[in-house]
């Protein structure tokens, strides 16, 4: 396999100091560089090639959400893989909307991790376990007039088609990304979501998933 060029961005030496070491034995994984905060880190990028950055959030001078705004812009193709211990759902949603490519917590698994910065560098989304179940139970709330609403017919309503993409919403990809996953036009994602929405008679994609999620279709 081709090497995958790595760039670690984190404020803690220590911390860092320790990917690089767990990446470094990697036949498959070059690191390329390091830098402290998003400021160092678009500096370095000018002089180094990356194709996946892993990305703390919380550093000084500039933050891993800013610099990952920045860093869509003078480098497009670089794949972003958000490497932090914020597990909040705004945290998530934002890096995802932002143009991260994944989104990992810090205890990840060595294996996991591999598993992210391939999915990501080959253009995919990613988001570990308890990214995905902190997602799913931040929509998963609601009035009770709402609980109340009997969702049976649900199952029977959705295509397979439609039931396809509403598990890759879940998973926090956008609509280009399950188009290019499905090899399908993103007006062809849009146009599935806004039927799901018609069908289920809801006004936004968070209360569509909370339905699917209390259904198991998620």
């Amino acid at each position: 396999m081709q090497h995958i060029n790595v760039f670690v961005v984190d404020d803690h030496q220590i911390f860092l100091d320790g990917i690089v070491s767990l990446l470094d034995d990697e036949p498959n994984i070059r690191i390329t560089g390091t830098a402290h905060n998003g400021k160092q880190a678009l500096e370095r990028l000018k002089n180094v090639s990356a194709d996946v950055v892993l990305m703390d959030i919380n550093m000084p001078e500039m933050d891993g959400i800013e610099a990952t705004k920045k860093l869509k812009i003078s480098h497009p193709d670089i794949k972003v893989l958000m490497l932090t211990m914020h597990s909040e759902p705004r945290f998530i949603k934002e890096c995802l909307e932002i143009g991260a490519k994944g989104y990992v917590m810090k205890n990840i698994s060595k294996d996991d991790l591999l598993k992210a910065i391939e999915t990501v560098y080959q253009d995919k989304s990613y988001l570990d376990q308890d990214s995905q179940e902190k997602l799913i139970n931040s929509i998963s709330g609601g009035s009770e007039e709402e609980d109340d609403r009997n969702y049976d017919e649900l199952a029977a309503q959705i295509t397979q088609r439609e039931l396809e993409i509403l598990q890759l919403i879940a998973l926090g990809l956008t609509s280009q990304d399950i188009a290019n996953k499905l090899f399908i036009s993103k007006n062809t994602v849009e146009t599935h979501r806004k039927n799901m929405l018609a069908k289920l008679n809801v006004n936004n994609t968070a209360a569509l998933l909370k339905i699917a999620y209390k259904k198991g279709l998620v």
